[in-house]
């Protein structure tokens, strides 16, 4: 039963490296909200008036930092930039650049709905031209759902980014109609400064994603580092094998799962790699590099358990009142007493909506938490297993079968206590953000 009990266990850490694939998905859409631009250079000569020269030169080279993001935004990122470099023009100039943005997403779902339709197309056929129960169906079903719901999770990420840009436009359009007075100037353009403000949203929003895509390189790291030393151990257990049957202790038959076990852990393997060099390259994209040189994507800092044990849920949610962009806007009024009644409920409605968000990540964080602490006794207790196993296993004293069980297991425990870790910092940077203001509301 052990070895049945740690394959289980393995092949659920290997549908999170399939799950994980998902996040290409986020990347490689938030890469279609900018047009087409030079990478690789900021849109200046010198370094930013107030930058250290070796601080600008460490955030222009190859490697990319966590601490980097939000200044690797600012002076790198496609759209940020441009809008950035807009400042001085008329808010008119700014809606056109917006109207193309959603354009080329709008496009960019037409191709998703395109592709879906195909995908279920294709499964219909295999449904209808392999035997039920047969293993290639189930393969080919299985892939063409991967692929499925990561061209859902694609449009998904289209559609929030084409909101997103509505909602920009929505904005100008207000400030539009108070041209000529003292909200603009003469020519109807706004200062530089109440440009920048308009900007820091994006920014921030930009940031929390992409930060999401670091952990999301990270959790694929732990799902790579598992899966290559599955494949060392079933080189092992092979060559193992194979020396076995040339001396007439055991069946060819043993032989041959044993390369089908290593054969099946390559190819996750190389599927993890593939899935890693994307993601890579979409967080390039996002962060100035050209597609031919995405990158190397630093460590995801440890959770900040500081941040965790300070955190107080009743004042934390008058923060985020105040730096939500919704509930200030609900908190708006004509000043008559429909306007008046109006905001009042707007206001309820999205406070509301605002303090179940919050609880419902203040209680993830807690319980990420719990997770994180547990996994590290795990740990402890499965080194302790790995090291028994091994020496039993030189001396003979366990069979390979017994001996693959618990290394499966080790690795399995090692993987969760990773991604325990990666998923708490996820968490707890999910709620700083929502008490930062950057949260959907509904």
């Amino acid at each position: 039963m052990k070895m049945i009990y740690s394959k289980n266990m393995l092949r659920r850490k290997n549908k999170k490296v399939r799950a994980l694939s998902r996040a290409l998905a986020l990347g490689l859409s938030i890469a279609m909200l900018s047009p087409a631009a030079a990478f690789a250079y900021p849109p200046f000569d010198d370094v930013p008036e107030g930058m250290d020269k070796a601080y600008y030169d460490a955030l222009s080279d190859n490697n990319m930092e966590w601490s980097e993001i939000a200044d690797r935004i600012k002076y790198f990122n496609p759209m940020y930039t441009e809008y950035a470099e807009q400042i001085d023009t008329s808010l008119d100039d700014i809606q056109a650049s917006i109207s193309t943005d959603i354009f080329d997403l709008k496009n960019q779902l037409y191709t998703v709905e395109d592709t879906l339709k195909g995908l279920y197309e294709s499964q219909e056929q295999i449904k209808l031209s392999l035997p039920e129960g047969s293993p290639e169906r189930e393969m080919a079903l299985k892939q063409l759902e991967t692929a499925i719901n990561e061209a859902n999770a694609g449009r998904k990420e289209l559609e929030a980014g084409v909101d997103t840009l509505d909602d920009m436009n929505a904005q100008i359009e207000g400030r539009l109609v108070v041209r000529g007075g003292s909200a603009a100037g003469p020519s109807g353009s706004m200062s530089k400064k109440s440009m920048e403000l308009q900007l820091y949203p994006i920014l921030e929003q930009l940031q929390s994603v992409i930060e999401g895509l670091f952990i999301s390189y990270g959790q694929l790291n732990v799902s790579r580092d598992m899966l290559a030393e599955q494949v060392s151990l079933y080189e092992r257990l092979l060559l193992t094998q194979q020396s076995l049957f040339s001396q007439g202790l055991c069946t060819e038959a043993e032989v041959k799962n044993a390369k089908a076990q290593l054969d099946s852990a390559k190819a996750q393997l190389a599927s993890t790699d593939s899935s890693k060099a994307q993601l890579q390259t979409a967080i390039g994209l996002q962060l100035g590099y050209d597609t031919s040189n995405a990158p190397s994507i630093g460590a995801v800092p440890e959770p900040d358990l500081e941040y965790l044990a300070s955190c107080d849920p009743v004042k934390d949610l008058e923060r985020a009142a105040g730096e939500n962009s919704e509930v200030r806007s609900a908190g708006m009024s004509d000043g008559s007493s429909a306007g008046n009644a109006k905001r009042d409920r707007n206001e309820n409605v999205l406070m509301g909506q605002l303090s179940s968000k919050l609880s419902e990540l203040y209680a993830d964080m807690k319980q990420k938490e719990l997770l994180y602490e547990s996994s590290k006794t795990t740990m402890e207790k499965a080194e302790r297993t790995k090291n028994s196993a091994e020496t039993m296993y030189s001396l003979g004293m366990l069979s390979a079968s017994e001996y693959q069980a618990q290394m499966l297991a080790y690795m399995s425990y090692k993987a969760s206590a990773e991604l325990a870790k990666l998923n708490l910092t996820q968490s707890i940077n999910n709620y700083r953000w929502a008490v930062n203001g950057v949260v959907t509301l509904g």
